[in-house]
C-alpha cells in the first residue's frame, strides 16, 4: 500500500537557481562545510513521496521525488518519468511530448500526449500492476474471453503461474527456460503439462477497454493458447 497523498510541491529555492541562506559569514573560518544541494530534499519535505490516483477508470500510482524533482507515473503497466514544470500552483510535471500531470493536494489532472485531460483523485485502491511490482513479479499478462492472469517471478529460480478460464483453473510451472531477450518463457507443471509464455514489446489492447499495454503476450497451456496483453515489471 503506497502511503497517504501528501502535496508534493516543491517551493523556494528548488524553483530558483542560486539561492543561498542569508547572513553568511564573511570569514572562511565560520563558514560550514558545504553540502551538495541535489543530494538533499527542500527544507520541510521528505525526499520521497508516494500516492495513488484513479484518473478516470484508471489506476495511476506516483512517486514524487522532491531531490530530483520528478514524478513517476505508473498504469497499466507502462512507466513514465515527468520533470517537474512551472506551475502558478500546485505541483506540475510535463515533458516535452505533451504528458501532463498537475498534482493540487488530493487533486490531479493527468494529460496524455495527444488526449484530453482526465480528473484525478487519491484513493486507497492500488494498481494490480504496482502490487504485482511490489511483489517481485517480472511479467504479468492478462486476457479475455475466457478471462486468465500469468505472472512470472523475477530472482534466480522464477515460477510462472497463471489463473485460467475465468479462474476456474489454477496451474503452476517452475524449472522455467526463459530465452536471453525474454521473448519466450516455457516450463512445465507438476502434472507434466507443457506451459510456455510468447512475449512481443509492441502496443497491445485489450480489447474491452481504452487502455493499452506495452506488450502482447500469448500463454500456451498444453494444447490450449490465450491470447492477451502484459508488461515487463522489472525493466
Amino acid at each position: 500500500m503506497r502511503n497517504a497523498p501528501v502535496l508534493a510541491i516543491t517551493l523556494g529555492c528548488l524553483l530558483l537557481a542560486g539561492c543561498s541562506p542569508s547572513g553568511t559569514p564573511e570569514t572562511a573560518e565560520a563558514t560550514p562545510a558545504p553540502t551538495d544541494p541535489a543530494l538533499e530534499s527542500p527544507p520541510g519535505l521528505p525526499a520521497a513521496v508516494s500516492a495513488n490516483f484513479r484518473c478516470g477508470d484508471l489506476l495511476v500510482g506516483v512517486d514524487f521525488d522532491n531531490v530530483a524533482e520528478t514524478a513517476t507515473l505508473s498504469w497499466s503497466g507502462h512507466r513514465r518519468v515527468l520533470p517537474q514544470a512551472i506551475a502558478a500552483s500546485g505541483a506540475r510535471f510535463a515533458d516535452d511530448a505533451g504528458n501532463e500531470f498537475w498534482n493540487k493536494g488530493d487533486e490531479a489532472t493527468l494529460t496524455f500526449a495527444g488526449a484530453e485531460p482526465v480528473q484525478c483523485a487519491t484513493t486507497e485502491e492500488t494498481s494490480p500492476w504496482d502490487d504485482a511490482r511490489e511483489r517481485g513479479v517480472a511479467f504479468r499478462g492478462i486476457g479475455n474471453e475466457p478471462g486468465w492472469l500469468v505472472e512470472v517471478d523475477g530472482g534466480n529460480a522464477p515460477s510462472l503461474r497463471a489463473r485460467l478460464d475465468y479462474g476456474e483453473r489454477n496451474i503452476e510451472a517452475s524449472n522455467l527456460d526463459t530465452a536471453p531477450d525474454g521473448s519466450r518463457i516455457s516450463g512445465r507443471t507438476a502434472e507434466g503439462e507443457d506451459v510456455s509464455l510468447a512475449i512481443s514489446i509492441e502496443d497491445c489492447s485489450d480489447g474491452m477497454s481504452d487502455q493499452t499495454y506495452p506488450a502482447s503476450a500469448e500463454l500456451t497451456v498444453g494444447e490450449r493458447s490465450y491470447r492477451g496483453c502484459g508488461a515487463w515489471l522489472d525493466r
